[in-house]
């Protein structure tokens, strides 16, 4: 009895296809780079009137002659793995050499990511409402790269106090059964303005959530037991995470954490030098 548009289903599929041209770009880019590579080693080794092999060994054995010979068999691995690091380096600047002498440019760029509109209500933030910069999270509290994510998230916060709002929201995967009971409870610890706190306990607890630990937590932070209890029993908070899983899902989402730059989309664990070079684009953007 209800429509589906178009326009839903472009939504849906904007990350999805995004994801795909983003893997056609890493296999057309590690192809070029492999024949280019081919090449490069093929006319310098013509020019020497060597077989390429030949001109490669060459190159290399240079740099692995003074790794001096291993008696003990103990140390015979060690040994080989430093030579085969050597090797490797000196074909690495052998490449980038001749790379620099014959002008190589390579004119083929990844594809930018998508800006999508993501919905936001009450959820759990901190900033200001009107900085420049907006990031999303959609993040689940048993995911260890949004654990690993969350020392890189403080010092956004010091480094962009007036200048970047952060909203959490929910996305627990099927894949982890405490995922979804323990956004709820950071629901019920948001409804007494504890979501912080609450949030950081969670995770210092991950992965090893079990379903005492909600209301360990919640005595341990001071939050009202009564409070939390009824809240946990009530619907509140799983119409809270249910509208985020609604959404991400809209959004063609994935996997955790997924992050939103005013709008733009970013996947998986980002570096504090990745997320500041996103949000400095669009400070610079505003100005």
């Amino acid at each position: 009895g209800a429509p589906i548009t178009q326009a839903e289903i472009e939504q849906a599929l904007r990350l999805p296809l995004y994801e795909l041209e983003v893997e056609k770009y890493r296999l057309t880019r590690r192809r070029l780079d492999q024949m280019i590579v081919e090449r490069l080693l093929a006319r310098a080794a013509a020019a020497q009137g060597q077989s390429v092999s030949a001109f490669v060994s060459a190159a290399v054995e240079s740099r692995i002659a003074s790794v001096p010979p291993e008696a003990d068999p103990a140390k015979q691995d060690a040994r080989n793995a430093l030579v085969r690091e050597r090797a490797t380096r000196a074909l690495q600047e052998l490449v980038e050499r001749l790379s620099r002498e014959a002008g190589v440019s390579v004119t083929i760029h990844p594809p930018d990511s998508p800006v999508m509109t993501i919905p936001v209500g009450d959820d759990p933030a901190w900033g200001p409402p009107a900085a420049s910069v907006t990031i999303v999270e959609f993040a689940d509290f048993e995911c260890p790269a949004c654990k690993e994510s969350l020392p890189v998230l403080r010092q956004l916060r010091d480094l962009y106090r007036d200048r970047v709002r952060f909203i959490y929201r929910d996305f627990p995967l099927a894949s982890h059964p405490q995922a979804r009971p323990a956004a709820e409870a950071a629901q019920c610890a948001h409804e007494q303005g504890q979501f912080w706190a609450y949030h950081d306990a969670l995770f210092a607890q991950a992965p090893d959530l079990q379903p005492s630990d909600y209301a360990t937590l919640a005595e341990r932070l001071g939050l009202n037991q009564a409070e939390f209890a009824s809240c946990l029993a009530s619907a509140r908070p799983k119409v809270a995470v249910a509208r985020d899983l609604a959404d991400a899902q809209g959004l063609g989402l994935s996997g955790t954490p997924t992050f939103f730059v005013n709008g733009r989309y970013l996947a998986g664990f980002q570096t504090l030098e990745a997320l500041r070079q996103h949000i400095d684009r669009e400070l610079l953007a505003v100005r």
